[in-house]
């Protein structure tokens, strides 16, 4: 096959991206080329990597940041901006190509303004919702003979604190089937927090579990359509941050990902991950997913616990799209493998560019590491100015070395790039949003407990919010695009 590439664009058109976050879009284009940019989020580094005319942002013009979800990547296919994306899609000859964080509903039964029915690269929103479901996943592992951590399903409003506390101890664990990040999982160390809970919550059926003091793992994976049944391929696991105060309120927030502090990681957890992701992707190829997805464990006393599924592009992927970039041929990652997956039974060349694609090479160490920084504080406005790009630190804090917004732009593992939405002053920021993203070419978190940051890279999340300037400030109303 030439590059495939030029053979993607000259065969099937305009390719674009879909996601809560431009900068998750960065590390595809730079393989990849990209045609334009669905997002919310708009930050100062986006037009480094992306012309400002071909992205289509909720907070471009606004300048206001949220903590973003779904919904408002829906709401922003609606009114003018809706109007202008599905226009821009209309000028093509052929039908867009939409590269999905995850699959939107609107794209998929509202497309009466479209000449052409867009190729969406995500699994549906039925089934991604399917896998997404915790108890779900809780329920199948005994049927996979894999551990399960010791837990109740039921109803809030079915247990008294006092019994949870007698069967899993404190602290316990409240999850709901839904939410990611962190969102919607509670930890529960006294009564009056569980009160609060059932009492705002008293009929839903959530995951009442042990707490494991331990770390977490997350593994990028892909299941694909195989001689037989599916073969399932993953990468090398990231540690991943949590609920680190430095830079978040909540002890459950999802803060970002350590591929370089995994990397002293015993073998016997690498196999145990292996084998357990194995399972459970056969499992889901099983029930019809195909493509890319993700998988959350737990880690304590040297055995694995799986958590989550991630049926769709995880946060991580983005980290590990720009660090697989920098060490083997760009023509052969994780994200190009999804894209050839939903189009081999179709096409001969890309069903060769499956048989031929080095699985094994997915599960070579990385050595990088992200830091997602949130606002912590009330409703702020940035009063500084942070700008995106390599940095250094001294007792002075942070110094811009030069312009930046990718890895690529990292000589050494000593540079700080500041990045993924960087704020524009006066922009407004809404309560837990997240800010912006500290990526490094090493560790970030302690070798020996794998869950606090090491003093260096606290002074460096210290750095980034002394030159935001956060001001508190007045309510602001968000009105959707």
């Amino acid at each position: 096959m030439k590059n495939i590439s030029e053979y993607l664009h000259d065969k099937y058109g305009a390719w674009g991206w879909v996601g809560q976050r431009a900068h998750d879009a960065s590390g595809i284009n730079s393989v990849f080329p990209l045609d334009f940019i669905v997002s919310c989020d708009y930050g100062a580094d986006t037009p480094l990597y992306f012309a400002k005319e071909d992205v289509f942002s909720m907070e471009k013009n606004k300048l206001i940041r949220k903590d973003w979800s779904n919904e408002d990547l829906n709401a922003s296919l609606q009114g003018a901006q809706g109007r202008d994306i599905f226009d821009r899609w209309n000028e093509y000859k052929k039908p867009v190509n939409l590269l999905c964080y995850r699959s939107i509903g609107r794209l998929e039964t509202s497309t009466s303004r479209l000449k052409k029915k867009p190729r969406i690269f995500a699994m549906p929103e039925r089934m991604k919702r399917n896998f997404d479901d915790k108890i779900l996943l809780h329920r199948i592992l005994p049927e996979l003979s894999l551990p399960r951590i010791p837990g109740e399903i039921g109803k809030l409003s079915e247990y008294t604190f006092n019994f949870l506390r007698r069967e899993l101890k404190l602290p316990f664990v409240v999850q709901f089937p839904y939410g990611s990040s962190g969102h919607f999982t509670f930890v529960i160390r006294e009564e009056s927090e569980y009160k609060k809970l059932r009492s705002k919550h008293p009929t839903s059926t959530v995951i009442i579990r042990k707490y494991i003091n331990g770390f977490s793992l997350n593994v990028n994976a892909v299941v694909i359509s195989a001689k037989g049944g599916v073969k399932v391929a993953g990468s090398f696991p990231s540690i991943q941050i949590v609920g680190v105060p430095e830079c978040s309120n909540s002890s459950s927030s999802y803060c970002g990902n350590d591929y370089a502090a995994a990397q002293t990681l015993d073998k016997h957890i690498i196999d145990q991950v292996e084998d357990q992701l194995q399972r459970i992707g056969i499992w889901m190829g099983g029930e019809g997913y195909r493509g890319i997805f993700g998988m959350d464990f737990m880690v304590k006393d040297g055995k694995i616990y799986a958590v989550e599924i991630n049926p769709r592009f995880q946060n991580s992927t983005g980290l590990y799209t720009a660090l697989d970039n920098l060490r083997r041929p760009k023509k052969r990652t994780l994200f190009l493998l999804h894209i050839a997956e939903l189009l081999q039974d179709k096409d001969k060349e890309l069903r060769e560019y499956v048989r031929t694609f080095p699985f094994r090479d997915l599960m070579r160490p990385l050595e990088g590491s992200q830091i997602i920084v949130h606002n912590r504080s009330r409703r702020a406005i940035v009063a500084g100015e942070l700008l995106p790009g390599v940095y250094n630190a001294d007792s002075r804090g942070l110094n811009l070395r030069k312009e930046g917004a990718t890895l690529n732009t990292c000589a050494s593992r000593g540079d700080i790039l500041i990045t993924c939405g960087v704020p524009r002053p006066l922009t407004v920021i809404e309560p837990d949003a997240a800010i912006c993203k500290v990526q490094m070419l090493r560790n970030v978190l302690n070798p020996g407990n794998k869950r606090t940051l090491t003093p260096e890279a606290k002074k460096i999340i210290a750095g980034v919010y002394n030159k935001l300037e956060l001001k508190a400030t007045g309510k602001v109303v968000m009105r959707n695009a």
